[in-house]
């Protein structure tokens, strides 16, 4: 091949066969949002021994609740941007430091006001871990495959959740809470120093922005033996724009041009819907699930069937994204909306309550791990981590919002009932919100495909 030949990378990501590197980026990519999901969830296995130990009133964790989660509000916005200005793999690598960090410190946490801090410092690299692993690879993989690709790499969120419910079931009782944020701390810090020697660069990321040929045309041999690219070669992505400016102003801005001035506010809002019932969940089924009846450890194991269930719809969810568009994941949302009512209802058996929290994990976790794979598809390469970044956190206004006005109602007495049925409304919301996407992304196909009848209908 010719030195100054023009290789168009996204067509070699487009054609590719399985290959190592890509299968690296994945692996990778879900061992990480495995210790993102764990140490996300670690609070909320760690309350009910906490409110034990300390002696305080379980609302007050409603407000440790939020400060980790309005930490990854601002963890998306600032590791968003960054992926997009220093690269995914540097900024993934200071996210995964971030909350190993402040997780391991939380092991030492005397009173409430630190561990408010430590949670809040920690849901800085939470959120921020989300949207750079997503952009990564999504960037690697065909178009075709992506919806799947993202959640396979999701997996490993809820897989982290589900191990923190065993955890606490089984070696809190032993070593008490601090046990939790042990895991949380080491283990995230070990990933981070294999992720910086062992993950690559994203490609597009790099063409885009006109960094290292050196080490694109190694990447691009690697995905397509035989291409024998060199760093003398003019490396291409087709149809991505120019990199949106330099600031934050026009980076955000972007985010509404053209199309995307209706798709950009339907996701945030359905974003903000799903979160307010999934946090929701997330923060309060074990303390609920005590009160109700039932022990710690079948509580624990309730949120851990809540994540396993999750874990299934959210991969169901990837393929018929891939497969049917925006569209067929509506109905998700829809039919989570009277499972998470029946929470409240009383009656279950220890099987039953099981059983009812894999469902709704089923659809609820489906639901918004579907959103997950669907927000990166709709933005270019060079405004991805942005675009994810700021979806993600404008997602915690739900997710803040979700465990803090269920706190506020607890101070009240309202009953568990009316919180499980209050907390089914939102997905109405969302699935509202992905129907106009999925309607708008119809029509947009359909007028494309258009022309192309006309071409085949005109004369020779």
């Amino acid at each position: 091949m010719s030195a100054t030949a023009v290789i168009d990378v996204s067509d070699v990501i487009e054609r590719q066969r399985r290959n190592g590197v890509v299968l690296r980026v994945m692996i990778l990519s879900t061992i990480m949002m495995c210790l993102d999901g764990y140490d996300l969830h670690a609070m909320a296995f760690a309350a009910p021994s906490l409110i034990r130990n300390w002696g305080i009133d379980k609302t007050t964790l409603g407000v440790v609740f939020s400060a980790g989660v309005f930490g990854i509000l601002v963890g998306g916005l600032v590791f968003g941007y960054l992926g997009d200005r220093i690269g995914r793999r540097l900024a993934i690598v200071a996210a995964t430091v971030t909350f190993g960090g402040f997780s391991l410190l939380t092991v030492w946490a005397g009173d409430l006001n630190t561990l408010i801090t430590l949670r809040f410092l920690a849901g800085i690299g939470i959120g921020g871990l989300a949207p750079l692993c997503f952009s990564l690879n999504l960037e690697y993989v065909p178009s075709r495959y992506r919806g799947t690709v993202v959640s396979i790499i999701m997996l490993g969120y809820v897989a982290g959740g589900s191990a923190g419910g065993l955890i606490a079931a089984w070696l809190v009782p032993q070593f008490g809470w601090p046990i939790v944020f042990w895991i949380g701390g080491v283990l995230p810090l070990i990933a981070a120093v294999v992720s910086f020697y062992a993950l690559p660069e994203s490609i597009k990321y790099l063409v885009v922005h006109g960094k290292q040929p050196d080490e694109v045309a190694r990447i691009v041999n690697h995905i397509e033996p035989g291409l024998a690219a060199t760093p003398a070669s003019r490396f291409v992505v087709h149809e991505e724009p120019s990199p949106a400016g330099s600031g934050v102003l026009a980076r955000v801005t972007a985010l509404f041009d053209g199309k995307l001035a209706l798709i950009t506010p339907l996701l945030w809002l359905a974003y903000i819907a799903s979160s307010m019932t999934m946090f929701f969940l997330n923060s309060w089924t074990p303390i609920l699930a005590e009160a109700s009846g039932y022990t710690p450890a079948q509580a624990a194991f309730g949120l851990s069937m809540f994540s396993l269930g999750g874990a299934v719809g959210a991969l169901l969810a990837g393929v018929v994204l891939d497969r049917y568009g925006v569209l067929a994941i509506a109905a998700v949302p829809m039919i989570a909306c009277p499972l998470v009512a029946s929470l409240g209802l009383a009656g279950f058996s220890d099987a039953g309550f099981l059983l009812a929290m894999m469902c709704v994990g089923f659809f609820v976790v489906g639901g918004h791990q579907g959103l997950n794979s669907a927000v990166g598809q709709f933005y270019p390469s060079a405004n991805r981590s942005t675009a994810v970044g700021w979806a993600l956190s404008v997602a915690k206004i739900g997710s803040i919002g979700g465990p803090l006005i269920a706190g506020l109602l607890l101070a009240r007495h309202l009953p568990a009932s009316s919180l499980f049925l209050l907390a089914a409304l939102p997905p109405l919301v969302m699935a509202s919100c992905v129907l106009t996407l999925g309607l708008s992304q119809r029509r947009r196909t359909v007028a494309a495909a258009e022309p192309d009848k006309v071409d085949q209908a005109a004369p020779a």
